[in-house]
């Protein structure tokens, strides 16, 4: 099992220079509980939740980046590596995310405590592929059903090859007919 199966993919960052109560509520609206830092194109630290209510607390309204709040060079993992790598790193430094990278060192998701535990429990599986990657296999399929039914009764139509096509799910709402 590789990290790539199972981070989120749609990972939210912020440049140093964000303020650390923008931050904040930034990870309350999409209720997140870490961050990674990036400048340019290169993850420079990671603010968890935790940073900024201590920051709160500390500063106040002050208006303070989140450079001097965040962990510097944070600890990272590919997005290539075993998920039991990932998990061993979260435990032996004691954090609980990581930001993962792809071979050119660019954020490409997150993988949490959190997502390991629900791996354990049963609860979370393997994510499914980019869309680009879905559609080749479908037009595979297809194509290699067709070849085998040929011109046969029962053979692939137009509209059995609509019915093949994945549509991705829509969230929260369940069909009704």
């Amino acid at each position: 099992m590789k990290v790539s199966q199972y981070m989120s993919r749609s990972v939210l960052s912020i440049p140093p220079q964000t303020e650390f109560h923008r931050a904040f509520d930034m990870m309350h609206g999409r209720r997140i509980h870490h961050l990674p830092v990036v400048e340019g194109d290169r993850v420079v630290g990671i603010v968890a939740e935790r940073d900024l209510l201590l920051a709160a607390a500390n500063f106040g309204s002050a208006e303070v980046p989140v450079a001097e709040i965040m962990h510097g060079s944070p600890v990272c993992v590919s997005e290539n590596a075993d998920l039991k790598h990932a998990a061993q790193l979260l435990v032996s430094n004691h954090i609980g995310s990581l930001p993962v990278l792809n071979s050119r060192k660019i954020l490409v998701g997150i993988i949490t405590e959190t997502d390991i535990f629900k791996i354990a429990a049963g609860t979370l599986h393997a994510r499914r592929e980019p869309k680009k990657v879905v559609k080749k296999v479908v037009k595979k399929v297809v194509k290699k059903a067709a070849g085998k039914a040929g011109n046969k009764a029962g053979g692939v139509t137009a509209k059995s090859k609509r019915k093949m096509t994945l549509k991705p799910a829509k969230r929260g709402a369940a069909k009704s007919k």
